[in-house]
């Protein structure tokens, strides 16, 4: 993996407003961006992971799943949920992998993007938490505009049916609990 793509990506996402916010009328300069949504998948990844209950998990895929899941925003934009349902999810998800391994090439690209694959079909636990935490953080930061009056009922509607559908999906009984607790407390 080449130092130089890594800090050209982390600086793009790091300048990229989230599309969600910025349609539902948050400022451009105070909408989250991408960068500070993927470290607050990754903090959540951490929390969960030091748990007891994730001592069979493998953590550094989970992390670096957490880090690399909306990487491909930085070439391709970050593409709002009405776009992808009429492009295709499958078309999006192709598109955003070729961009992963395009961005980091050789053995490292590789391996990253076959995380990226990982992630997206959901069959092992760590890609269904890492997509847990990933709409546990937007959740999170859809409570916050909420509370400043911002119109994000369908995110926070949207993003609570599909976490309580996934942590249904964890097998491990201490670990769902875990999960469903920081659901039901919605990050506060």
């Amino acid at each position: 993996m080449g130092f130089e793509n890594l800090v050209r990506v982390a600086s793009v996402l790091k300048n990229m407003p989230r599309t969600g916010w910025i349609q539902r009328g948050v400022p451009r300069g105070e909408a989250e961006t991408v960068a500070e949504h993927t470290f607050m998948v990754t903090a959540i990844l951490g929390y969960i992971s030091a748990s007891r209950s994730a001592l069979h998990l493998d953590r550094e895929r989970m992390i670096l799943m957490g880090i690399i899941h909306d990487m491909g925003e930085a070439v391709a934009g970050d593409i709002p949920r009405s776009l992808t349902e009429r492009l295709g999810k499958d078309l999006k998800e192709g598109v955003e992998t070729e961009i992963i391994r395009g961005i980091f090439g050789g053995t490292d690209g590789s391996r990253l993007a076959d995380l990226f694959i990982e992630y997206l079909q959901r069959e092992t636990t760590e890609s269904k938490l890492v997509k847990i935490a990933d709409l546990l953080a937007t959740l999170r930061q859809a409570e916050i505009y909420l509370g400043r009056g911002f119109p994000v009922i369908d995110i926070i509607e949207s993003c609570t049916e599909e976490a309580q559908g996934m942590i249904e999906e964890i097998r491990e009984d201490e670990l769902r609990v875990q999960l469903e607790a920081i659901l039901a407390s919605k990050g506060r």
